[in-house]
């Protein structure tokens, strides 16, 4: 297939945010255009070159252009190329000769044109040149030229996380100590940064190391020469860096303290959204110009205006967090269990003994009443007989692959797709909310099942949290992007900021909505309510994740994973399959199964399950006035549950087939 050729068209590419953000497009659409670049002026100097090399290493020799004097030798590099689109890096108005603007502009071009601006500041009703499209940074930008009568859509520079490095040894790779908090800004020296603040924050904090990465270009000189004759000691300036991002990766601090002004706006950094991809706790000013964009990143926070004795207040407060204090008497978990059954009960206990270890206080939240024998072993208990449950919304079947046979249950009949995700959610916002009210500041939540063996590693968790959100893991599902919930860590504030309290199944099954998440299942919608808070938030991948949880904890697998359904069996028109699926490895009660045609029972089945159970039953119907029943009791004859299936002719031909299928193999 022949690709569409992409002639982009920029200002300049001397270091700074427009060659990066053109860098980045450059990147991802190589393979999907054939693309091609004209320099419009090289401003470098052979100097400010960070950015021209890197796009330069992606071009080959002949899809790269630097005009020089004789600007019209643009239209000869038109000509020649023939480009399917023509988009231009910055508006023609503020670089471009108008004559030649006017020719690349013409109603009879056989090429679209795409514009893309880089300012905020433009009086857009003395535009002269109109694209077909415009493709802008920030929503600044798209209000800004709201009465312009031309296609426009938002094309952010992507925020990519990354992991964060051993903070010491990233630091000593810069030849850094340590044992100081360090504080970093990168931008040009230019009035708009302001690194003149920068300084005046050095020389206030003199305990702290301060780091600027930027260039000191020639036409800004009457700027930054003031400054660095009066550089404060602990302020370190790095010029122009290919390195930045080791800069990011080390320090303790992003202070970005550019303002701009009514002619000179910021537009939309492109070094915050770095910062926010090193995971950096940040402070900046809440300019206009970002319309509260940064609102929604919790490891932000806002210098204030004319304030700079509070502004720095909040530089220590960010910096004076004792990465390895642990206040056990702040920390609680919230253990939720339902404790219907004896084996439930047994498994409790042996988490809360586990739990104890670690010196911290446990709050149990249920939804069934809570036995005396596991109120005496914890400090707090919350009790709430609502147990909301929903229905799946993305898996549908029930399977088992066997040697000898196979079958599919299809969830949505017969009540097999009953979701007790909004039980548990309930279960830790209850007990989460009862802990902001005792006082405590960390909350572990956990699954009654895991049996916690290694009390140090809460100790771990808890020092990940000083500086830290939430602590947790994640994986890849059918459905996409899942948290793990059986156990993590997290601030007590921050959970109740982020999960409403919900009483109806339909109240958490809009949480779907909300978070945008591709089904109800807890995990999916966990993982989707956390997309804006990332850099506050440390998620191990499955792998690793996997491997902590051995380590750290013996899993008893209540799965609560039950079907019961009657299938039809394949080739065999008189003939269903009586099946009841139960994945609880450690579950331990009785089951009852009872089929009764024409008042006789017919069938009469129990099971003492000791872990998990796959069990079927063949029966030959010649009948149409038949009932089967499932009871399952506790060990002790406790009822626990009951399910009752009636068979008829109609149930036959219509129901049954919906069912799913059994065959032998």
């Amino acid at each position: 297939m022949v690709m569409k050729k992409l002639l982009y068209i920029a200002p300049h590419l001397s270091t700074g945010g427009l060659p990066q953000y053109l860098y980045k497009k450059i990147e991802l659409l190589q393979g999907e255009f054939d693309i091609y670049l004209v320099e419009w002026d090289n401003h470098t100097g052979g100097v400010l070159v960070v950015q021209r090399n890197k796009i330069t290493n992606l071009l080959s020799s002949n899809h790269f252009f630097t005009l020089g004097e004789n600007k019209t030798e643009l239209l000869h590099i038109i000509d020649e190329i023939k480009p399917d689109t023509i988009h231009l890096e910055e508006i023609p108005e503020f670089f471009m000769d108008y004559d030649i603007a006017e020719q690349i502009y013409n109603t009879n071009r056989s090429y679209s044109i795409i514009e893309t601006s880089h300012d905020s500041s433009y009086d857009t009703t003395q535009k002269k040149f109109f694209p077909d499209k415009f493709m802008f940074v920030s929503n600044w930008q798209i209000q800004q030229y709201k009465d312009i009568d031309v296609p426009k859509i938002l094309v952010e520079y992507p925020i990519e996380y990354k992991e964060r490095p051993n903070r010491e040894e990233a630091l000593k790779t810069l030849g850094l100590d340590p044992n100081k908090k360090h504080i970093l800004h990168v931008g040009l020296f230019t009035p708009r940064k302001n690194q003149a603040e920068f300084f005046e924050y050095a020389r206030a904090l003199p305990e702290y190391q301060f780091h600027c990465v930027g260039n000191q270009a020639d036409n800004f000189k009457h700027y930054w020469e003031p400054l660095m004759e009066n550089k404060p000691d602990n302020l370190t300036w790095w010029n122009e860096r290919s390195d930045v991002d080791s800069f990011y990766s080390a320090m303790d601090l992003f202070l970005f303290t550019s303002k701009g002004n009514n002619n000179d706006k910021e537009t939309m950094p492109l070094v915050i959204r770095e910062a926010i991809s090193w995971q950096l706790p940040i402070l900046i000013y809440n300019l206009p110009v970002y319309l509260n964009y940064f609102d929604k990143f919790s490891n932000i926070q806002y210098i204030e205006f004319n304030n700079f004795e509070e502004n720095c207040n909040k530089i220590k407060n960010i910096l004076s967090i004792n990465d390895d204090f642990i206040n056990t008497e702040e920390e609680v978990f919230v253990l939720s269990v339902y404790p219907q059954q004896q084996s439930v009960i047994e498994a409790t206990k042996e988490c809360i003994k586990g739990i104890r270890n670690t010196n911290r206080k446990i709050i149990l939240t249920s939804h069934y009443p809570i036995p005396v024998e596991l109120q005496e072993l914890v400090d707090y208990c919350v009790y709430d007989s609502n147990n909301i449950l929903t229905k799946m919304d993305f898996f549908g079947d029930g399977y088992c692959y066997d040697n000898n046979f196979e079958y599919i249950i299809k969830l949505k009949e017969e009540n097999n797709d009953t979701y007790h995700g909004p039980a548990v959610y309930i279960n830790y916002y209850n007990g989460v909310s009862l802990a902001q009210k005792l006082g405590f500041k960390k909350a572990y939540p956990i699954n009654f099942d895991y049996i916690l063996t290694n009390p140090d590693y809460i100790d771990h968790i808890s020092k990940i949290l000083n500086t830290k959100k939430m602590y947790g893991g994640t994986t890849k599902g059918i459905e996409g992007m899942l948290t793990y919930t059986y156990f993590f860590g997290i601030h007590v504030d921050f959970f109740l900021s982020l999960y409403p309290k919900i009483s109806t199944s339909q109240e958490y099954d809009n949480l779907k909505n909300k978070w945008q998440s591709n089904s109800v299942g807890y995990e999916n919608l966990i993982y989707c309510s956390l997309k804006n808070h990332l850099p506050q938030i440390h998620l191990k991948s499955e792998e690793h994740w996997e491997e902590l949880i051995k380590n750290n904890f013996n899993h008893l697998g209540y799965s609560r994973i039950e079907y019961f359904s009657v299938l039809p069996v394949q080739n065999a028109t008189d003939q269903f399959a009586i099946v009841t699926h139960n994945s609880n490895n450690t579950d331990k009660k009785t089951i009852v199964i009872t089929l009764i045609e024409n008042d006789e029972i017919k069938v009469n089945e129990t099971l003492n399950l000791n872990g998990q159970l796959i069990w079927y039953y063949i029966y030959s119907y010649n009948n149409d006035n038949i009932i089967i029943k499932q009871d399952m009791y506790d060990l002790d004859g406790k009822l626990l549950k009951t399910h009752s299936i009636k068979i008829d002719k109609e149930y036959i031909t219509n129901q049954l087939p919906k069912n799913g299928y059994f065959k032998f193999k």
